[in-house]
């Protein structure tokens, strides 16, 4: 009972704290967004929602380490959240829960023969949503852009770097400018790609061990 007691006391902690950075994650897409409010050059992919992906697969990998018991999803979950605080001011927030998840998961008692195969599975998770914010943010390009029409309605074209403004349909150009690091499909859907891999590993290998378990007490039945 005390065993018992002791994984629910870190467990169901641990799943709040997953809940808060899917929470944070909504907000930071918010911000992001308000952010975009400045012209710019509308990018392939919208920063909105790529960015905060990668902090809401942090938060469902938690969940899933709190909820199946895997005390290496739960502090996986944690170093991620401490390694997405550095990515800018308003992602140092993440540190918090990040601390607390690493600090909760040492706390749940993992079944013995999972403790290998979840730490490998961890490592995957860890390198996967690294690997998908690698991508992100290294697959960008650089784009020259106009914006036509009004302020409060712009139409955004983009044109030749180092060239001069090109006259398009809608009317003269009030505003031009320059942009790197713009994000491109490319990188999107390779960072979909890793992250739902990431999600699926930690979830699908989680509900492995308890189908074996149950399977010899069936065939094990004594004959009449």
């Amino acid at each position: 009972m005390s065993t018992i007691g002791a994984q629910d006391q870190a467990g169901r902690p641990a799943q709040l704290v997953g809940v808060v950075v899917l929470g944070m994650a909504v907000a930071l897409g918010v911000f992001i967004q308000y952010q975009s409010r400045d012209l710019r050059s509308p990018e392939e992919v919208p920063r909105a929602i790529a960015v905060p992906a990668l902090y809401a697969t942090m938060g469902l990998l938690a969940l899933i380490g709190a909820l199946q018991r895997r005390p290496a999803i739960v502090v996986a979950a944690g170093v991620l959240c401490l390694v997405g605080a550095i990515l800018s001011v308003a992602t140092i927030a993440f540190a918090v829960p990040g601390v607390l998840l690493i600090l909760l998961g040492s706390r749940i008692q993992a079944l013995p023969t999972r403790q290998r195969s979840d730490a490998v599975v961890a490592a995957a998770a860890v390198l996967l949503v690294v690997s998908a914010a690698v991508a992100l943010l290294a697959m960008t390009t650089d784009r020259c852009w106009q914006a036509t029409g009004s302020s409060d309605h712009p139409v955004y074209t983009v044109i030749p770097c180092g060239g001069q403004g090109v006259l398009v349909a809608g009317g003269q150009a009030f505003a031009s400018g320059f942009d790197s690091g713009v994000l491109t499909t490319g990188g999107g859907l390779v960072e979909v790609v890793l992250l739902l891999a990431a999600l699926t590993l930690a979830g699908v290998t989680g509900r492995t061990p308890s189908s074996t378990r149950v399977q010899p007490s069936i065939d094990q039945a004594p004959p009449r």
